[in-house]
């Protein structure tokens, strides 16, 4: 038996407003000096809009991205493209598009879910309904890896290594999925990491070494690690109280309401306050691949799987790379971090998990 339309997913429904709220506590938090910061109040004006976007996608047909996805993959190149042409630099990289009045977008949030689209329609073979997927032949390897290189590279040209790191794991992790040879995935993934290096920017290479390091350079590349650390150390197990960080008050650690919005949970609620924060990002992230086991058609399974692993790859790196067990590289934490553009896309990916779910016989 098929749910009813008006079948609302709970504990998917739960776990994001629950993590919605914690981002407001910590960013207001960040933020303000006395009254909610206007960075609170623009980013609960992003979630009213993420709301409409999830409640419109939920009832969306879903087949219509599949019949289109062709022009799905050329507007993810379009938006990736504009950036160049378009695109403000902010802090030495062109990520951002301003269509003024003060609001401003960035297209790799828009196009990391146009990607799942994608990928999904390509892993089914192409068939409509289907049960079975693509043959997993080295053709179609080859292939997919081609056209998914076309955008990474776009989006390394910003540059913007985390974003890229998140196309990279999201589409290799769907097509693991799909039962290619372990062995290809291997000398890809081995080829990649040799050529990375002459890839990078000397900023990002100097990320990179300040991991293995930190204290070589503790008041410059070194400093957001070391202080990140600090935050969060300092939180001990209850943290010290919101607004009553030292860390965040004073400013120590640059960014602390977007990228590293983290160090203020940890420094103001504390192993507790990361417990409960990784207890909902854990919540929604199981769910969303519960829901892909169980989907009666491949394409649900792999947009279910895609939208998973697009959370778990943000979440897992956002949560190391402050914590100083991965290298910084600029990524936000889902539901969580101030952003308008990541947050409405938040949404839209719960609202395809909430489509899918109204399609899943029950137990």
């Amino acid at each position: 038996m098929i749910r009813s339309p008006a079948y609302w997913d709970w504990p998917l429904l739960v776990c994001a407003l629950a993590l919605c709220i914690l981002g407001l506590v910590n960013i207001d938090s960040a933020t303000a000096t006395q009254g909610i910061s206007a960075e609170t109040w623009r980013q609960m004006i992003s979630m009213l809009v993420g709301v409409g976007v999830m409640l419109l996608v939920s009832r969306l047909d879903l087949l219509v991205f599949f019949r289109h996805s062709g022009w799905l993959y050329f507007l993810l190149l379009a938006l990736l493209g504009s950036v160049a042409l378009f695109g403000v630099t902010v802090n030495g990289a062109k990520r951002w598009i301003e269509l003024g009045g003060g609001i401003s977008f960035q297209p790799s949030e828009i196009a990391k879910l146009l990607l799942v689209f994608w990928m999904a329609r390509q892993l089914t073979g192409g068939v409509e309904g289907s049960s079975q997927g693509i043959k997993p032949t080295f053709h179609n390897f080859s292939l997919l890896y081609l056209l998914l290189g076309v955008p990474t590279l776009l989006i390394m040209l910003q540059p913007d290594l985390g974003t890229a790191i998140v196309f990279a794991g999201v589409g290799t992790a769907m097509m693991w999925c799909a039962g290619f040879n372990w062995r290809w995935f291997a000398c890809l993934i081995g080829g990649a990491l040799a050529l990375l290096p002459w890839g990078l920017h000397d900023y990002q290479r100097q990320r990179i070494m300040v991991f293995l390091a930190p204290e070589s350079d503790p008041t410059g590349a070194g400093w957001n690690i070391i202080q990140s650390k600090i935050a969060i150390g300092a939180g001990g197990l209850w943290g010290q109280g919101w607004r009553l960080g030292t860390q965040n008050r004073l400013d120590f650690v640059p960014e602390h309401h977007t990228d590293f919005i983290f160090t203020v949970l940890g420094e103001e609620m504390g192993f507790i306050g990361f417990i409960c924060l990784l207890l909902l990002l854990m919540g929604l992230i199981a769910r969303a691949f519960t829901l892909a086991w169980r989907a009666d058609n491949t394409y649900d399974a792999y947009l279910a799987l895609g939208v998973g692993t697009l959370l778990a790859i943000h979440a897992g790196v956002n949560i190391g790379m402050t914590s100083g067990l991965l290298p910084v590289v600029g990524i936000p934490l889902p539901f969580i971090s101030y952003g308008g553009t990541s947050l409405v896309v938040n949404f839209a990916a719960l609202g395809i998990l909430l489509n899918i779910a109204r399609r899943i016989p029950r137990l």
